[in-house]
């Protein structure tokens, strides 16, 4: 990581112990205000270890627990925004910090907005993804669900849901996809910080308030972030704070995920830098030469729905088990989940093609049938995951395959030269996205 997390320490606003965490050592600071939501215990994981390592690379972050949830002091009722304006300023004083870019997500925004506004010479800059100044329908806000529709709609199930994970893949389905254990973290993430109750209770506190008419008051330059293409968001929230903050500029991102390090990732932390520091510094991704596996479930659409949602998803976790098990043994390294398929990365191709031909034998177990890609070539390692041209070809070469085929790279036939493993050519390809011609074989035995 960039910057090494302090200790959790607390500090006191009146009775109210509030628990504070920093991470790294640059100059500017920058405060992350989480929804209600949200624990820092956590946020040194993967997968949110990845927006912090990007954020530390020019930013003191720091952040806390919002008072009642995580490992602030638990609270008998809600409290009003103008009193956690007030646990704010405790932590920044606590850090030492006279002025910092202020960040918030979701409903977390109408707190940042109410602290820019009345702390104008606390806040150097406002960041917010997918903020909103209400949740709910009103006279001139019309999208929103009302109060009654919330709580039927989204609170009632997201309660009857908690600690499961359940919403975690609703509100990320890219990173849910790619990532097995995204899930399980999830349902950590709440019942670390929440009780079913607690948050229930502050669920229907945020339905009611409204921070519209304060917004012409924030003086902080104001960045308003959007993924169009979250299904879980509606984009006027962000239109309209943007319409609404004096100069605020209003900047779309890729990726389908709500939350900021979800699908995405690396375009919302360089937007935060380039807003904030006016330059986006050099990435330092290590590479490396490795052998890309890519597998994939042959008619896995057709498959689901011939199963049905709940025996697909124990199909898929097996499959995911089976490939975690089997590229363990041939000695890769299991780099995530693609949703009906897996990608991993060997140091030896031999070994690569070994796993792959004994993954496509075995899944006959589970009543699907996989067809595989390989490639050898430089990678970019990218914390826990990995990127580069070599990735994208072993895709590519991965889709041409038909049921049980195991394709590869001209370049792999040549590094397992004397391996013993047999190949027939499949004459050469032209692959989307990747430059010139290239020929592929399919291999026909492991010589083992």
């Amino acid at each position: 990581m960039s910057g090494r997390p302090s200790p959790v320490r607390y500090v006191r606003n009146g009775e109210q112990h509030i628990a504070y965490q920093t991470i790294g050592e640059a100059e500017q600071d920058l405060c992350v205000i989480l929804p209600s939501l949200g624990t820092i215990e956590m946020l040194g994981e993967p997968p949110a270890r990845q927006v912090i390592e990007g954020i530390s690379r020019f930013s003191r972050m720091i952040s806390f627990d919002r008072r009642g949830a995580g490992l602030s002091d638990p609270i008998p009722e809600p409290a009003p925004l103008e009193d956690q304006m007030g646990d704010v300023i405790a932590v920044l004083d606590a850090c030492g910090s006279e002025r910092a870019v202020i960040t918030a997500e979701a409903e977390g925004a109408m707190l940042a907005v109410m602290f820019a506004a009345s702390h104008p010479d606390r806040v150097s800059h406002l960041v917010l993804l997918h903020g909103m100044a209400r949740v709910t329908r009103a006279p001139g806000y019309e999208w929103p669900w009302s109060e009654e529709d919330r709580e039927r709609e989204l609170i009632a199930p997201m309660i009857a849901r908690w600690g499961s994970g359940e919403t975690g893949g609703l509100l990320a389905p890219v990173l849910s996809g790619r990532d097995p254990n995204f899930v399980n973290w999830w349902a950590r993430w709440e019942r670390l910080s929440a009780s079913p109750g607690t948050m229930a209770t502050l669920s229907r506190l945020v339905s009611q308030m409204d921070v519209r008419a304060i917004l012409p008051r924030v003086q902080a330059p104001t960045l308003i972030l959007d993924r169009p293409r979250a299904p879980q968001v509606n984009s006027k929230h962000s239109e309209y704070l943007a319409e609404h903050i004096p100069g605020a500029e209003l900047r779309s991102l890729p990726g389908r995920d709500v939350i900021s390090f979800g699908d995405g990732l690396d375009a919302y932390v360089e937007a935060v830098e380039e807003f904030t520091m006016g330059t986006i510094s050099e990435r330092t991704n290590d590479r490396a030469l490795a052998t890309v596996l890519f597998t994939d479930i042959v008619g896995s659409t057709s498959r689901a729905a011939a199963l049905g949602d709940r025996r697909w998803r124990e199909t898929l976790e097996g499959h995911d088990r089976l490939t975690r098990e089997l590229v363990k043994r041939f000695g890769g390294k299991a780099i995530k989940s693609t949703g009906d398929g897996f990608l991993a990365t060997f140091d030896g191709p031999a070994r690569a093609v070994r796993c792959a031909s004994a993954l496509t034998e075995r899944v006959d177990e589970l009543g699907i049938e996989l067809r595989a890609g390989l490639h050898a070539g430089e990678i970019e390692l990218i914390g826990a995951d990995v990127g580069g041209m070599a990735v994208h070809i072993g895709a590519r070469i991965g889709a041409l395959g038909g049921p049980g085929e195991v394709l590869a790279s001209s370049t792999v036939r040549d590094l397992v030269v004397g391996s013993g493993i047999e190949f027939a050519d499949r004459g050469e390809e032209e692959l989307k996205g990747v430059p010139g011609s290239w020929r592929i074989f399919s291999v026909s035995g492991t010589g083992v």
